[in-house]
């Protein structure tokens, strides 16, 4: 009799835990709703923008040398000086160079004088062949004798102009506008022609030299509008034309280079580096979504429609991409509603639970 007992309680205890049991197992089968927010499409108008990075240079840099030679008597201009167009920087003592122009002058002058006496002498001959005075080979030398003074007055001529260039050379003169880079000689040197005096910077015309990626030179022509701002004038920006494409690709960072020219607004300076960017097109409408709402499954980009409380998967095209949003092509319209934050932790056909 204990003995049925016994077992009858041994079974009823096991038939009450094997209930538990099985209720447990489909509480843990429950699917749970992942947690995420949803947005719709956003549209707005695009720039579509290149950027690139790149240094800024003076368009005209020369580097002026002495002219003529000479002992340096006086340096007019310092570094970091501003010299107009014909500014006096330097002078060279013209002394050695003034007696060579005096000694052309003089030169000439003799010559002249003696081209205006064979021209009297062919003149006084002319008119005594007209009576045939005078014969015909006697004229002939002084006519030839008048065109070798001629030439030799030309000869003392041109000399003479040479010496005069030669002592406007002594005063070494800016050839543009531009800034005192760099100062290459002391008062007393003696300099000869070729020697480098000074350097020059021209900042009213700047240029930028910028790398563009290789995959984007098909966007790029002579003519388009870049905008350029510079950490040495961060505040001030500037605006240039695209005026030269290298046509060749560097194989060291794989970029095609550009150049542009610009005026200064102001604060820019050869040598400091630029940001730069380039307008490519503008899209008007265009649908965009949060940056979060795009994930790669199955090999391409898409996004997570809700439909009746569970996610859709959905295959989009994307197009440019801001900083925190990223354009949508095709596959939605501006009605969906996207799953946003939390797209990365579902996956097709997934329970939702919408959050604020």
């Amino acid at each position: 009799m204990n003995r049925i007992l016994i077992s009858l309680l041994i079974t009823a205890t096991a038939l009450i835990n094997g209930c538990g049991d099985a209720e447990q197992a489909d509480s843990t089968m429950a699917e749970r709703a992942t947690s995420v927010v949803v947005v719709t499409a956003q549209s707005r108008d695009i720039d579509y923008v290149l950027n690139a990075l790149g240094s800024v240079e003076s368009i005209h840099h020369p580097v002026i040398s002495a002219e003529a030679s000479g002992q340096i008597i006086s340096i007019e201009v310092e570094e970091g000086q501003r010299a107009p167009t014909g500014t006096i920087l330097a002078r060279i003592d013209p002394a050695t160079h003034q007696l060579a122009a005096d000694t052309a002058a003089a030169e000439l002058q003799r010559q002249q004088v003696s081209l205006e006496n064979q021209r009297k002498e062919v003149a006084r001959l002319q008119r005594l062949a007209a009576s045939q005075s005078v014969s015909k080979d006697q004229l002939e030398d002084q006519q030839d004798n008048l065109a070798m003074a001629e030439a030799q007055r030309q000869i003392a001529d041109t000399q003479w102009q040479q010496a005069q260039l030669m002592v406007s050379k002594t005063s070494v003169r800016a050839p543009a506008a531009g800034i005192i880079s760099r100062r290459s000689v002391s008062l007393g040197d003696y300099v000869t022609p070729g020697t480098p005096l000074f350097a020059m910077v021209s900042v009213d015309r700047l240029k930028a030299r910028l790398a563009f990626p290789e995959h984007e030179v098909s966007k790029i022509s002579i003519g388009q509008r870049v905008r350029l701002t510079s950490p040495a004038a961060p505040d001030i920006p500037a605006e240039g034309l695209i005026m030269g494409i290298n046509p060749q690709i560097s194989t060291h960072n794989r970029a095609i280079e550009v150049t542009v020219e610009f005026d200064n607004p102001g604060g820019w300076l050869p040598g400091s580096s630029a940001d730069a960017q380039l307008l490519v097109k503008r899209k008007i409408g265009a649908l965009t979504l949060p940056s979060t709402s795009v994930v790669i499954r199955q090999g391409g980009p898409v996004v997570f429609l809700v439909r009746e409380g569970r996610a859709q998967l959905q295959p989009v095209v994307t197009g440019w991409q801001g900083p925190d949003w990223i354009e949508i092509e095709s596959g939605i319209s501006a009605e969906d509603r996207v799953v946003s934050n939390g797209a990365a932790l579902i996956r097709d056909g997934s329970l939702l639970a919408e959050r604020l």
